[in-house]
């Protein structure tokens, strides 16, 4: 057979397809229920690598590798959404496609040595441990925002919101094993895969349909400390619930002693393999994340520090905004992740990019955030 490792590196060849909200200052301020229409629309775009550049994922990980000791994230955050909003209410449909890689350094030096067609300099034991989850899907979002002190008009506001989704997609990925090199060009395999995916399609699936559904909350809470001084909360989906009926999945395992290459210098194998392909009942969560911030108002400048909790990781962001008669300027730093970002809001517009190196063909963290909303 032609292919390494038919199982867990799979993982990687489908991270790149997949893109919640952006880290940075998106467009999170709540406003006072009154009785004008407002109009919106917003977009979020995020990647995240630790051990790569964004762009090259889909190559062969010549350039720019730079994993971390132990566990390296990639995630990555797409999300599309217009709506309108009166008397405190938000109805809006959104999309959203979101996916996460978890592999330990093991895994990535492996699957690296084979992007690139490359024998370990010596023996080597590989411990490979990488689980990869992924979902997209579009839905309708209502939310209400509430004033929590009516007597005032610079009060604390609370929104809650919930999303219904319908056919969410999904591909879930979990690999782990051990693989050891010999310097006599021999690879002993023991690992085990495990799949699901909506796209997938066996022949006797013919009369079994697939289903489908999913559901989120989420809250929001803006709350003015001082006069200057302001406090903003943001958890999401901190309830879910999705679910897939006749979800495709296959499971198998190798363990097999590989002795020598064909022609394209890909590794043959004598295969030990097991496996079966089913459909199965799953349930899950999309896995909750906040943003917590506090902002300091002084006359003209804004300094922000800001806090996101994604997948187990905090991404601690400065900003400081200057306001102009030409509109307000931005400018953040974030630590996770070493990004620079620059915005710019004016009247109804808003445009946030942040990467962590120039040019963005070698940034291994990319975000884009821009909306644009209109009262009437």
């Amino acid at each position: 057979m032609r292919h390494l490792v038919w199982f867990g590196f799979l993982v990687f060849v489908s991270a790149n397809a997949v893109a919640q909200q952006s880290v940075g200052d998106s467009d999170t301020s709540l406003h006072q229920p009154d009785t004008a229409w407002r109009a919106y629309a917003q977009a979020s775009l995020w990647a995240a690598y630790d051990a790569i550049p964004v762009s090259e994922f889909g190559g062969d990980w010549s350039v720019g590798y730079a994993p971390r000791e132990g566990r390296n994230l990639f995630l990555q955050r797409n999300r599309a959404e217009f709506g309108v909003e009166k008397d405190g209410w938000r109805v809006g449909i959104e999309y959203r496609q979101e996916g996460t890689l978890d592999a330990s350094r093991d895994t990535l030096e492996f699957y690296r040595l084979y992007q690139q067609q490359q024998r370990p300099d010596g023996a080597r034991d590989f411990n490979l441990s990488a689980k990869f989850r992924s979902w997209s899907a579009a839905g309708l979002r209502v939310g209400r925002t509430f004033a929590l002190d009516a007597a005032s008009s610079n009060g604390p506001l609370l929104m809650v919101s919930g999303a219904l989704y319908a056919n969410p997609r999904n591909r879930d990925v979990e690999a782990d094993g051990t693989v050891n090199y010999k310097p006599t060009d021999v690879y002993g395999f023991n690992a085990q895969y495990l799949e699901s995916n909506t796209k997938y399609q066996y022949p006797f699936m013919q009369d079994r349909t697939q289903t489908s559904s999913g559901a989120s909350v989420s809250i929001a809470l803006q709350w003015p400390l001082t006069e200057r001084l302001q406090a903003n909360l943001a958890l999401n989906d901190i309830w879910s619930q999705m679910r897939w009926s006749n979800l495709p999945s296959v499971r198998k395992s190798i363990n097999s002693e590989v002795t020598s290459y064909d022609k394209d210098g890909y590794i043959n194998y004598q295969p030990l393999l097991s496996g079966q392909n089913s459909q199965i009942e799953k349930t899950g969560t999309i896995g909750a994340s906040g943003a917590l911030s506090l902002t300091y108002q002084l006359e003209q400048w804004a300094m922000k520090m800001r806090v996101d909790r994604i997948e187990g990781t905090t991404i601690p962001t400065v900003l400081a905004t200057y306001q102009s008669n030409w509109g307000a300027f931005t400018a953040s730093y974030e630590t996770r992740f070493n990004t620079l970002g620059v915005a710019y809001d004016y009247g109804p517009f808003r445009l946030h990019l942040h990467s962590n190196r120039w040019p963005f063909s070698e940034a291994s963290a990319l975000g884009l955030d821009a909306g644009v909303h209109y009262t009437f």
